[in-house]
């Protein structure tokens, strides 16, 4: 082998005690501060805080319950959670958002203790109903009244309780508005030079311009979009055919050639139902190519075998120089793999097969908690196949 199996170190992520970020729409704005064991949420107007978390002497169990022996029980403290703003209306988006500001402050604990003061929120009953129902939080062993829970931090990423105009997927397929179920397990087959197989009946893509994934990526304070690739528009195709016909994207892609051969790729992989390309957007700024693929029927399943009817693939450049780096690779590659787990909730794994000479073999397994599971050779290259398993993925992920 030409790697290490895993060398992961997660790296810590430390918010500063005053930060504002964007939601997953790119419009609306969350402030959140934090001081000696007060957490302040400003919603709507920045200068004003609108919710608070603030640290209790009452400590709840965290510890998984049924699994640890009693004498290796943990318990940690409480943080009630308060409307500051006195007499204003609470909505399901703003409880969000506020959770989303609060797990950015706390992304090395996987589950905080959590008390709903129900005096101060008009509609208690609704947010417990809300909490409780989307399993962002559940209720604890040792809890004495229903309004203590606890958070869960992996719950929240899996997009639990997620309004549909601020999850990170921004083009749902099918929308909730129209199904509350994900698309319907329908067979199909695929067969092809080197693909034969059924599998399950994929959803429609968006629209090309669509946005697909969009994320605040707090390590470089700058917003990160997955935008569906659209071969008549300019400024994509230009990116892209400049990206494919560079010498250090052409040794690991070895799609170089004119303009008629990348428009055929384009076209080809927009008609094919297992495949959807996209542009990497960091700011408004093009800065490279990604595609997700349902792994089943792409022909690189069929040599490593074993793949479910929902796992996935994916395949990235960086095309700009100026968006290379550890944090923004760490940012794109994530956000890819959440993603896919995001788009069906039946995804187990998501795997990749870089050549296996290349250097962002190193870095997937240093970056990312995934795994190089082998070696294998394909007709075009030798790869490394690298797993990323679901259960890992959001217990462990950076994605802050």
């Amino acid at each position: 082998m030409t790697a290490k199996a895993s060398g992961y170190v997660h790296e810590t992520y430390v918010a500063p005690s005053d930060h504002t970020f964007t939601l997953p729409d790119n419009i609306t704005y969350v402030r959140s501060t934090e001081a000696e064991g007060l957490v302040q949420i400003y919603l709507r107007d920045l200068s004003a805080p609108f919710i608070s978390l603030e640290r209790q002497s009452r400590c709840l169990r965290t510890s998984p319950h049924g699994i640890v022996n009693d004498d290796r029980v943990v318990s940690s403290p409480a943080f009630l959670l308060k409307v500051v703003a006195t007499g204003s209306e609470v909505s399901l988006s703003d409880v969000w958002a506020t959770i989303y500001a609060f797990w950015i402050r706390r992304s090395e604990q996987d589950v905080v203790p959590l008390i709903l003061d129900s005096d101060s929120f008009m509609n208690a009953d609704e947010i417990l109903a809300y909490l409780t129902s989307t399993g962002l939080a559940f209720y604890p062993p040792d809890a004495k009244t229903r309004f203590e829970l606890l958070l869960v931090r992996a719950s929240f990423w899996q997009g639990a309780g997620a309004p549909t105009d601020s999850h990170w997927l921004q083009s749902i397929i099918p929308h909730p508005s129209v199904s509350g179920t994900p698309f319907p397990l329908v067979q199909s087959f695929t067969r092809g030079e080197h693909v034969l197989t059924t599998h399950p009946l994929r959803p429609p893509k968006p629209a090309p311009g669509s946005v697909i994934y969009s994320r605040f990526i707090f390590t470089v304070n700058e917003h990160l979009r997955f935008i569906h690739i659209d071969a008549n528009n300019p400024a994509h195709f230009e990116a892209y055919a400049r990206w494919q016909n560079s010498d250090r994207v052409n040794v690991g892609w070895k799609e170089r050639g004119p303009d008629e051969k990348h428009r055929k790729y384009l076209a080809d992989h927009l008609a094919d139902p297992h495949t959807l390309g996209f542009v990497i957007d960091w700011n408004g700024e093009l800065a490279g190519y990604g595609e997700l693929c349902w792994g089943k029927e792409d022909p690189m399943g069929t040599y490593v075998g074993g793949l479910g009817n929902y796992d996935q693939s994916t395949h990235l450049l960086i095309g700009e120089e100026k968006f290379r780096g550890r944090h923004r690779f760490t940012a794109i590659v994530t956000s890819l793999r959440h993603a896919c787990f995001l788009r069906d909730p039946r995804t187990e794994i998501v795997v990749a097969e870089p050549r296996a000479d290349l250097p962002i073999v190193q870095l997937l397994i240093a970056y990312l908690p995934e795994e190089l599971n082998r070696e294998l050779e394909l007709p075009h290259k030798r790869a490394a196949y690298v797993v990323m398993r679901r259960e890992r993925f959001f217990q462990a992920a950076m994605l802050n």
